[in-house]
């Protein structure tokens, strides 16, 4: 299906139809470049919004406007691992929204409060906003599902949106539309920069202007609004002795905490297994014929390791310490985006009865221990390519 891609004017009506009707569920929004956003919505209200080129980035930028002390580690992969706690998310959790479950735990723990989260809250769903109304054309596509819960604080989806619009109206009178909030500044001609500057002013921008950190990363360090930092930097933009550049987003702490598997394009496997031989082997066969793979994985972790990385072929060990690959397999059922993902239990204990029951739990095959390059390397091109066929 081809998507349709609106006008802001037919955005705005179907925003207003999603309040009317008290939709409860996901709106998903995209561009021909490739951009895309989450909405989340409860009863016609919005509750949280994510997504874009800067997601990680706005959420943690937006716990220091919620007051809380990110600290003043200068690397920031460790900044970040050391904000968010991926293992103390559910299942469930982490395949919905786990900036938005992150924030209700840290509420639990009162390492957050109410007017921060609300203000994390609000300051995000706006920035959202103006990204996608600053890309001027979006699909729109609305998902039913469960709404986030619980509901943290609700919306007015219309005025918010009547808001952000107005923030790039000032944008825009402020001649910056050909700047993106999310872009990062760079001297490039740094004497004649220099002199143009207080040298107070200067030791402090050319830590800041290093092509590193974002307008609105340098309007919350300065607590200058980002309209005030992109007009005051503009002439120099002009006269190319400050460049724009379009720096990369952090890395995303499920990769961070689950750092498995190549980015390319080729199939991944994954294989929970307490049996680092059996993990090292079919590591072995599988990234010798060209596929990403994952093992090692704690059984009682693993549920949320494979929602995050949704691996094309899955292989659990029948008998593992406090799991089964019968209950992991189970609860894989469940979950919609395992439905179809071909499980094959491995096992030294080949019998009926075991094979009856894998069966039963929604198993796709049985294989026998120990692993036979060949038989393995057959199983899975097998039920890679039924699934690459659907």
């Amino acid at each position: 299906m081809v998507a349709e891609y609106v006008t802001l004017d037919i955005l705005a009506t179907q925003l207003k139809e999603i309040k009317q009707q008290l939709f409860s569920g996901r709106v998903s929004l995209s561009t021909q470049q490739g951009q895309k956003w989450s909405l989340y919505f409860y009863l016609g209200r919005i509750l949280y919004a994510t997504g874009g080129s800067h997601s990680i980035r706005r959420w943690v930028r937006n716990l220091t406007v919620a007051g809380v002390n990110v600290g003043g580690a200068s690397d920031l992969p460790t900044r970040i691992a050391s904000l968010t706690n991926i293992s103390a998310l559910t299942a469930a959790e982490l395949d919905g929204c786990w900036e938005y479950y992150l924030l209700v735990n840290w509420a639990k723990q009162s390492r957050i409060t109410r007017s921060g989260m609300v203000k994390h809250i609000q300051t995000t769903i706006l920035e959202v906003l103006f990204d996608i109304i600053q890309a001027k054309s979006v699909s729109f596509d609305r998902i039913n599902q469960s709404a986030l819960t619980p509901q943290l604080t609700l919306i007015d989806i219309e005025q918010a949106f009547e808001m952000s619009a107005q923030q790039y109206e000032q944008w825009q009178e402020a001649y910056l539309t050909d700047i993106l909030p999310n872009s990062a500044i760079e001297i490039a001609l740094v004497e004649e920069f220099r002199q143009r500057v207080p040298n107070q002013a200067y030791q402090v921008l050319k830590g800041l202007l290093d092509g590193k950190h974002t307008i609105r990363e340098i309007s919350t360090h300065t607590r200058k609004s980002p309209i005030k930092i992109g007009q005051s930097f503009l002439s120099h933009i002009q006269a190319n002795r400050l460049t724009i550049i379009n720096p990369l987003d952090f890395t995303n702490p499920i990769d961070k905490a689950y750092p498995m598997g190549l980015n390319g394009a080729a199939p991944l496997i994954a294989c929970v297994d307490d049996s680092p031989f059996v993990c090292e082997r079919l590591e072995q066969i599988f990234r010798g014929v060209g596929y990403q793979f994952i093992s090692g994985l704690d059984p009682m972790k693993a549920l949320p390791i494979l929602i995050a990385k949704k691996p094309q072929l899955i292989f659990l060990d029948l008998v593992m310490p406090n799991s089964s690959g019968y209950e992991l397999c189970s609860r894989l059922r469940k979950i919609a985006a395992f439905r179809d993902t071909p499980i094959v239990i491995l096992t030294g204990n080949d019998g009926v009865i075991d094979r009856v029951r894998a069966k039963v739990v929604g198993a796709t095959d049985f294989l026998g221990k120990p692993i036979q390059s060949e038989l393995v390397l057959s199983v899975a091109q097998k039920y890679l390519q039924i699934n690459s066929n659907k």
